[in-house]
């Protein structure tokens, strides 16, 4: 009697299954480390334009003060709330910057990136009249839950400004609520949102 092997053919149900399952695995694997590639670099991302705007407008501050006391201009420094223009004397911008644009996620709108805010010290005791300053880069993406992305702190002196010449104002209207905000969590007491200068 002749035995008739037959080859086997195809996979079993198990081996089959078994085969399914490892694809999910590699495949929900790769979704995973592709999304988490994709939020890394837009956190990176992120996190440099912030920093840039942020020296962009400490140092556009500190060009024009030092430039408005040297030549003995009177000039208000701060940031407007509408659009975080950087002003100088009478309003007029110290520059514009052209923002990235993107559309916020409560509102739908389409928004500028960043809403950025300028406070400003000085110590009415301090003969040198040394000008502290802060400024804050607000994720405008996520607004009204502010994400402040960036707080830049420094600080400038011009010589021969004697005591009384700067004084800060904080006559600021915010119907956005930024300001409040900030004050209510940075510890801004005492800081002002502009500051003047009067050479006279």
């Amino acid at each position: 009697m002749r035995r008739i092997h037959r080859n086997k053919r195809g996979f079993t149900l198990v081996e089959m299954m078994l085969a399914l399952a490892i694809i999910t695995i590699i495949g929900w694997t790769t979704v995973a480390l592709m999304m988490a590639t994709k939020d890394s670099f837009m956190t990176t991302y992120n996190t440099n334009d912030s920093s840039d705007y942020a020296m962009l407008y400490a140092n556009g501050f500190e060009n024009s003060f030092l430039a408005h006391s040297q030549n003995k201009t009177a000039g208000t420094f701060g940031t407007r709330p509408a659009d975080s223009i950087l002003e100088d004397v009478a309003g007029h911008a110290v520059f514009t910057p052209r923002q990235m644009q993107t559309t916020n996620v409560n509102t739908g709108h389409v928004v500028d990136k960043w809403i950025i805010r300028s406070y400003f010290y000085v110590d009415p005791t301090d003969a040198s009249q040394t000008v502290k300053y802060k400024f804050f880069v607000i994720d405008n993406y996520y607004s009204p839950t502010w994400k402040v992305m960036n707080v830049y702190e420094g600080s400038v002196w011009a010589p021969h400004i004697g005591v009384g010449k700067l004084t800060l104002s904080s006559a600021y209207t915010d119907p956005q609520g930024v300001d409040t905000y900030l004050r209510a969590n940075y510890n801004l007491t005492g800081w002002g949102n502009y500051i003047i200068y009067k050479p006279t």
